[in-house]
């Protein structure tokens, strides 16, 4: 019996519906190889444009400064530094930011940034698709 879905499975979205992950750019930020695979896998099926994964904060701080993105998903360390240096001026320029990281006690994290969008390592699909679509989503359908 022959199946009229596509080989990845999953039902093409209906011409006039637009997921709203669809084309979001996002600027990714993991150091550790096998999580930042599983990341970008998810992420992209969703329909999002990623650049990254990043390992360093130096690469994170020159990509947010010269391109344009919907948002981004930044560890927390990244070769033993701390996303927070630079956090400031993410915010500057305006990205909107979820933070990754395997800390489940928020208070670990310098008061500013506390109450920012966060998700936990492990990862779980749907609710990194659900804080994604809060965070990053097309306005239109917010």
């Amino acid at each position: 019996m022959m199946s009229d879905l596509p080989k990845s499975g999953r039902m093409p979205a209906h011409k006039g519906y637009s997921e709203p992950l669809t084309g979001r750019r996002i600027l990714l930020a993991e150091d550790e190889g096998l999580i930042a695979i599983e990341l970008e896998r998810m992420l992209e099926s969703f329909g999002c444009e990623l650049v990254g994964p990043l390992a360093s904060i130096d690469q994170v701080l020159e990509a947010a400064e010269r391109g344009r993105f919907d948002g981004a998903i930044l560890d927390v360390n990244l070769r033993g530094r701390q996303i927070f240096e630079i956090m400031p001026k993410l915010q500057e320029l305006g990205i909107r930011i979820i933070i990754a990281s395997g800390y489940e006690d928020v208070t670990l994290f310098p008061a500013p940034f506390r109450a920012m969008p966060r998700i936990a390592k492990p990862f779980d699909e749907s609710e990194l698709r659900r804080i994604c679509e809060k965070v990053f989503g097309n306005p239109a359908i917010r």
